[in-house]
């Protein structure tokens, strides 16, 4: 059930008369808790199975922990629980891609495999609320937060329905204590701004430009590097636009329903260096990254050498949690090359005063520039799985071969001129929402009269600019 459908508008409509009929927290927090799996069932009924099941064993486990003072005794909980619900992710998402590679490396060595290949199909979500759990069970261990007594508020917090398929990822310490307050809906203009601005962005920005970088990156090989250039930029917008667009809706969505939900997105693109980047991109994940990996390998401390190492094997880890499969892993190694690489030049550059003036602006247009580069040869290899493939068009993105002609390729000229018109709208919206914190804050203050005209042009929009063909969110699929 996708946010843009009109059975999630029944739903939604629905959800919010049966709230408004409750009239005491419990029954509302039922509602939403029974809601929430209505919700996911509708993806695949018998995998909600798998998200009660990583409820329960939290739920017990973190009142075991709360309730012992045995160092032996509660880290034993703690494996039991990472046990749990790493295994369970192991199994479902990345069995497929080490029997493959299993395969492949016995194949090279010459020895045939006699075992039937599994087909597991990858539970919607299971990344997102696999981390939410874990990070419950990690807090109470460290005895940040105290383990909760009820199991329904615990169960609200895996499974609440708006971000649950794909973030952002909630940590319990933001959450729960949410449940301890009245749970009242707010159907304010900013949210509902809020929401229009991430369908918005998904199907008039994402579901559009995406089929242009589509067509390139199934079939690299030819097409000149003017073309790779173009497909490389649309793939890193419609990422962009796909998954913030999703975190909008979420948010906003969570807002309506009373709760606030935490910032993933922080217009990243605008970012000077690859430190920065990570902090404004996919933010729960990477500050997930930070505190319950990154910090226990010990994080800055001890020699340089640890530090790049813990740098690396957080991205590492961090590009195979985005799939089960090698272009993941090498995208996430590439990205801790460059915080490695950034790390040394700071060390190089020392405490040497900072530049001003036009110095400073050069400085910064530059740093970004490369930045900029950097993430496009890299969303290369994330969009493209195929190591063949992906050579031809890194080689081509490196080695630019100043192929300028675009008649006769066969990419139509309309083609072209929407991608650059969507190309310009997306700059254009990104710049302007930077400056003014959120497009939505200030199309909130708008009187309703004019907010209705917004709204009457955005409609008209999305009615003209709507895919003919459905198109889920990239990141139900991690």
């Amino acid at each position: 059930m996708l946010f843009y459908t009109p059975e999630f508008l029944a739903f939604s409509i629905g959800l919010l008369l049966l709230l408004a009929g409750a009239q005491r927290d419990t029954p509302r927090k039922a509602v939403l808790l029974i809601a929430s799996y209505a919700f996911y069932m509708a993806w695949n009924p018998v995998f909600v199975l798998l998200i009660i099941g990583s409820t329960c064993i939290d739920f017990v486990i973190g009142g075991k922990l709360a309730s012992s003072d045995d160092p032996v005794r509660r880290r034993r909980l703690l494996i039991a629980s990472l046990t749990a619900n790493l295994g369970l992710l192991a199994i479902f998402k990345y069995a497929g891609m080490f029997q493959q590679t299993t395969i492949a490396l016995l194949d090279a060595l010459g020895v045939q495999a006699g075992w039937t290949t599994l087909h597991v199909v990858l539970p919607v979500g299971i990344s997102f609320y696999t981390f939410q759990t874990l990070s419950y069970s990690i807090d109470v261990y460290r005895r940040r937060i105290p383990a909760t007594h009820s199991p329904l508020d615990f169960a609200l917090f895996v499974a609440f329905f708006p971000q649950l398929l794909a973030g952002p990822i909630v940590r319990a310490a933001e959450f729960l204590p949410q449940l301890s307050q009245r749970v009242k809906i707010s159907c304010s203009q900013e949210n509902f701004f809020l929401i229009l601005r991430g369908l918005t962005k998904k199907v008039v920005i994402a579901d559009n430009i995406g089929r242009f970088s589509d067509a390139i990156f199934n079939d690299p090989e030819p097409w000149p590097s003017i073309v790779i250039w173009l497909a490389a930029i649309c793939f890193s917008i419609q990422i962009y636009c796909d998954f913030s667009g999703y975190s909008d809706m979420a948010i906003g969505i969570a807002r309506v329903l009373g709760f606030k939900l935490p910032r993933n997105f922080n217009h990243p693109y605008f970012a000077r260096n690859p430190a920065e980047f990570w902090r404004k991109w996919h933010i729960s994940l990477s500050s997930w990254l930070r505190d319950y990996l990154y910090i226990p390998l010990g994080g800055n401390r001890g020699s340089g050498l640890q530090l790049h190492r813990n740098l690396m094997l957080t991205m590492l880890l961090g590009g195979l949690w985005h799939g089960a499969s090698w272009n993941f892993v090498l995208w996430g190694f590439l990205h801790g090359f460059a915080l490695i690489a950034h790390r040394l030049f700071l060390g190089l550059r020392g405490e040497r005063p900072a530049a001003r003036g036009a110095a400073a602006v050069v400085g910064s247009l530059l740093s970004r520039a490369a930045l900029l580069y950097w993430l496009l040869l890299t969303w290369i290899a994330f969009r493209v799985r195929d190591f063949d493939q992906m050579s031809v068009a890194i080689h081509k993105f490196v080695f630019f071969d100043f192929d300028l002609q675009l008649m006769g390729l066969g990419l139509g000229s309309l083609s072209v001129m929407s991608t650059l018109i969507l190309i310009a709208m997306f700059l254009i919206l990104h710049f302007v929402s930077m400056k003014l914190g959120g497009i939505e804050r200030l199309l909130g203050r708008l009187p309703l009269p004019v907010a209705a005209l917004v709204c009457l042009v955005l409609g008209v929009t999305l009615t003209l600019l709507w895919p003919l063909h459905e198109a889920p969110f990239i990141y139900f699929q991690f």
